[in-house]
């Protein structure tokens, strides 16, 4: 009978503590799922941060690269503006102001319509304040203020006679000739020098003009007296 009994609850307590263990498993097997699943979550979220982190790094890079190739842009053609102007004011090194703006009065206004093809020279004539307007005539005005006189080597080449205002303009005597013809004791020849001052005198703006012509007409340059 005892060992009826003792065998009863043996049988009792293995059914018993396999019921616990199932019971322990079960609980067990959902907390493993959810820390799996929070692993998994975890790393999902690591992936898509460093996913963040690599495409803004690269766009930044992009950026740094755009950033480069326009300055390296605006840098070529500083460089290239730099020297081209370096160029054009190396060609006039070499000559004064005022031979600058003797060229340049010729090149704009100059009677030759290619102004010095066929000239070996531009002569240039200064003609002091009360300088006279005939120099041949014994009666004759004079100038109020001093003026330059550009000549081409022959009448047919033609003149500019002109008084510099100093700010880029100048005073053109459109009736001053190239040589004065008439007779040094011409009765007339007051009135005519006087007009030639007085009237028909354009105020004109000189232009610069290219740099290597104002210098190929520079470097031609002589002065009369």
């Amino acid at each position: 009978m005892k060992k009826t009994i003792i065998a009863t609850f043996a049988v009792s307590l293995s059914v018993l503590l396999a019921s616990c263990n199932n019971e322990a498993s079960e609980n067990n097997e959902p907390k493993e799922k959810s820390e799996n699943t929070d692993n998994t979550s975890n790393s999902d979220k690591d992936k898509s941060e460093k996913n963040k982190d690599n495409s803004k790094q690269n766009e930044q890079k992009t950026e740094q690269q755009n950033t480069n190739t326009n300055n390296d842009g605006r840098n070529q053609s500083a460089q290239d503006k730099n020297e081209t102007t370096d160029e054009d004011e190396g060609a006039l090194n070499q000559y004064n102001n005022e031979e600058i703006e003797y060229a340049r009065v010729w090149n704009q206004l100059g009677p030759l319509k290619n102004n010095m093809d066929g000239m070996d020279s531009l002569n240039v004539e200064k003609l002091p304040k009360g300088s006279k307007v005939n120099p041949q005539a014994e009666d004759s005005a004079v100038f109020k203020e001093d003026v330059v006189k550009l000549k081409a080597p022959m009448g047919v080449g033609g003149s500019v006679t002109y008084s510099s205002n100093g700010d880029g303009s100048i005073n053109v005597y459109k009736n001053v000739p190239y040589d004065w013809r008439d007779s040094r004791t011409d009765a007339n020849m007051k009135e005519a020098t006087t007009k030639a001052i007085e009237e028909n005198v354009e105020t004109v703006t000189i232009n610069q003009g290219d740099d290597q012509t104002i210098a190929d007409l520079a470097g031609k340059i002589k002065y009369s007296n």
